[in-house]
This record gives structure tokens, sequence and C-alpha cells, in this order.
């Protein structure tokens, strides 16, 4: 019995063995053949030189010294994503059908073949031949050694060969990489205008022509249409004075930690400005939608949010009056009158309240001065907000009503601006507001 046991046992071991066996030879030879039916055989980080020719364009670019990839004889630059791009398209080709050797290639538009896929990778090549469609039209014939015929399909090589040198150079407006969130100051010149914008922390504040909190969004879309545009066509004819470019009608200067990058931009074509950098001799076109956010009024971008505060996040708030304080604390997630505790507090009016603190906005800005400030009864406000969180506190004064409109005063950021009366109605509340209203039980 033991015997029998022990040859059972074995028996299963050598089941496993040929079954494992079986299985790994499978997934190499699977392996191999799909190995077998890619076009080109170069590792994608080896490759240093790649020149696409079709019958009207021949496109060289190659890897220079400093490992970027530039169009050979005129330097031009090239887009680091779009030419990896092109190399997985390239490294991804595969032979559909293998026709094998041919004694004519004229049959095939092979003979003199006017496109081509050429690849050099450490001092070798590879050069894949393309010649006619097939008869259904889904397929090139093609070769490498002007022997063996294979058919791969046509999108794929059109969409190598129909590239052209402007799909493949560098279109950034600033040719160099920035991230926008390493901006640390963005000063605008535009005729009499002069715009100085500077981060502090994680928000933006106008320097020049006033001082006030900025608008992040809105800042963030100036930089973004600088750094994320693209550059709509090259100008390789055309000289600066003829652009408009020696007295620029708009200069941007963007700094990123201690470097300073600028955009000059000259005459208006239509819908394009002519335009270069301090980066690179091109003069380009690009979208004049990269003025667009840039108003000629300054208030347009000043922060015009009054409480810019995360809900969830408030932790006490005060409703100050001349002859009375409400404030109301966040324990955990219930909130409580400061002063009287055994009152229940409806949690959704309170949300709600801030929610309205929240979506508050300025309607005007008014120029401060010490008379306005009393003539709109702002030193003694008739109301007082109050909002902190872990980090931060708002305070917000509200004055005099003059027809539609609360004048008020924000003391953090030194400003007098008013709010519509619909607005304030909305956050002028007593206690009674807040306290959770019992259920009438039925009889």
């Amino acid at each position: 019995m033991k015997v029998f046991k022990k040859t059972l046992f074995l028996f299963i071991i050598l089941i496993l063995v040929v079954t494992y066996y079986f299985f790994q030879n499978k997934i190499v030879l699977k392996k191999e053949k799909k190995e077998e039916k890619k076009v080109f055989t170069f590792e994608k980080n080896r490759i240093k030189f790649i020149l696409l020719k079709s019958k009207d364009k021949e496109i060289a670019i190659e890897k220079n010294e400093d490992g970027n990839w530039i169009i050979k004889d005129k330097n031009y630059e090239c887009d680091k994503d779009e030419i990896e791009g092109l190399i997985s398209r390239i490294s991804s080709l595969e032979i559909e059908r293998d026709i094998g050797k041919v004694e004519d290639l004229s049959i095939y538009g092979l003979l003199t073949p006017e496109k081509s896929i050429e690849i050099h990778y450490d001092g070798e090549k590879e050069t894949l031949y393309i010649g006619d469609e097939t008869p259904s039209g889904s397929y090139l014939y093609t070769t490498k050694d002007k022997n063996d015929v294979f058919l791969v399909y046509k999108w794929d090589l059109n969409n190598i060969l129909e590239k052209k040198e402007f799909d493949l150079r560098d279109r950034r407006i600033i040719q160099t990489e920035i991230y926008k969130s390493e901006v640390e100051e963005i000063e605008i010149k535009k005729e009499k205008l002069v715009y100085l914008f500077r981060k502090y922390g994680e928000k933006w504040y106008i320097e020049n022509p006033i001082k006030d909190l900025a608008s992040k969004e809105k800042i963030e879309r100036i930089i973004e249409n600088l750094i994320d545009q693209k550059v709509n066509s090259f100008e390789e004819n055309k000289g600066q004075k003829e652009c408009g470019l020696e007295n620029p009608k708009i200069i941007f200067k963007i700094k990123v930690r201690d470097k300073e990058y600028f955009v000059f931009l000259g005459k208006k074509e239509k819908d394009k400005y002519y335009s270069k950098s301090s980066l690179k001799p091109y003069i380009f076109l690009v979208d004049d939608r990269i003025v667009n956010d840039i108003s000629d009024n300054i208030d347009d971008l000043r922060e015009r949010k009054v409480f810019d505060i995360n809900v969830s996040n408030v932790v006490e708030f005060s409703i100050i009056r001349k002859d009375k304080e409400l404030k109301i604390v966040k324990e955990k997630e219930r909130y409580y009158f400061e002063k009287d505790r055994k009152k229940k507090i409806s949690k959704d009016k309170v949300e709600e309240f801030l929610h309205n603190l929240k979506y508050l906005e300025i309607d005007e800005f008014i120029d401060y001065s010490p008379e306005r400030f009393n003539k709109f009864s702002l030193s003694l406000p008739l109301l007082k907000i109050i909002v902190k969180d872990e980090k931060s506190k708002i305070e917000v004064n509200f004055g005099k009503k003059i027809e539609d409109k609360i004048f008020c005063y924000h003391p953090e950021r030194k400003i007098i601006f008013t709010i519509s009366s619909s607005d304030y109605e909305k956050i002028d509340k007593e206690e009674k507001f807040f306290i959770e209203k019992e259920e009438k039980k039925n009889e």
C-alpha cells in the first residue's frame, strides 16, 4: 500500500512538471512569434537618428549630445512628447502577412520606392521601404532587404509618414519645462498698463498698480495660456520690424525661482499675434486668446470672494452687532452656541449660512479713504462676521446701506467694497435662524 501511495505521489509530481514545461514552452514560442512579427528590432532608448521619406518631403531628426531631439541641419528643437509618440508608433509596426522572396519588386512598387523609414542606433541601421497599396487598400507592400516582401497596415504607416516638420517641432511659446505651480511672479506690460502679480504661499497678490488679493483662478489662467498654448505657425521669412517686435505691444515676464522668461507680442494679424520668446530667435504666431484674460481694468483681476472658505473646515464663526454677539463653535460634527450649549442647533441651517458666505461676492470696489471709511459706518459697523478654520481667520465689517448696496470693509485686505442688499439678507441672521425646530407630535 505504501509503495502504491509513493508511486501515485511521484506520478502526480511528473504530471505537474510536464504541464509546467509545456506551458512555459508555449509562452516562449508565443513571445518569439510575436517578436518575429515586429518590423523593427531596435530598443527605444538606443535610437540616435530617424529619417522619414515620402514623395514630396524628407524629415531627418537626430538626438544631440545633450540628449535632446532636433531636426537635422536646421537645429530646430523637437517636441519631446511628439518624438516619443513617433518612436512608439514605429516600434509598434507589425508584419501582418509575409509574402516571402520575390524576383520582380516592381510589381509591388518596391523597385525604386519613394517612401521609407530609416532608423539608426549604436552604429546599426534598419530601413523599411514602402511600396504600393494592396488591392483591398488596407495594407502596403514593404521590404527591408529588397528581397523579402511583407504587408503592413496602411493606416499605421501613413500615421508616421504624414507627419510634418511642424508637427515634430517644439511648439511651446516658452521653450522650456515650466509648471504652473512653480511660477512665483508674472509682470504684464500692455501699452500704458503695467501689472505685477506675486505669489505668496498658495495665494496670488496684485503688487501694481494697486495692492490687493488677486483672483487665483484668473492669474493661473493667464499663466496656463503662456505655458500650455501652442504656436500656430513659425514665420521663417519675416523680421522683427516687419512683425512689430522691435517695439512689442505686450510683454510678459514670468519668474520661476531664480530665472526669468519673456514673451513679446507684436502686430496683430486677424486673430493672431506675431510673437517671440527670450529663449529663441524664432518668430511665430499665437492665438489672441493669450491676452483674453487680461482686462484693462485691474478690478477684473482682483479676488471677488468675500469669504474664501471651505465649509467643512470651519471650526467657529461669530455674528457681532453693536449690542450683542452670537458665536457658534463646531466640535466633531456638531455645532453649539458658545454661551448656551443646551439649545439644539440645526446643522443644515449652519451649513446653509456658511455656504451663503462662501458664495458671497464683491459687486464693486471703492477707493479707500478715511472719509469714506467713516461715511459708510465702517468704523463702528452695523454687523461684523468672523469665520475661523484651523489655519486662518476672515473678518468682514458690514456698514451702511445706500439704495440696494451694502458698504463693507475687509480689514486684512484693507479694502472697501459693496455687496447687493439681497445677498446681505442671506447672511444677516439672528439666533433663532440656527435653532433646530421641534417637530409637532401627532395628537
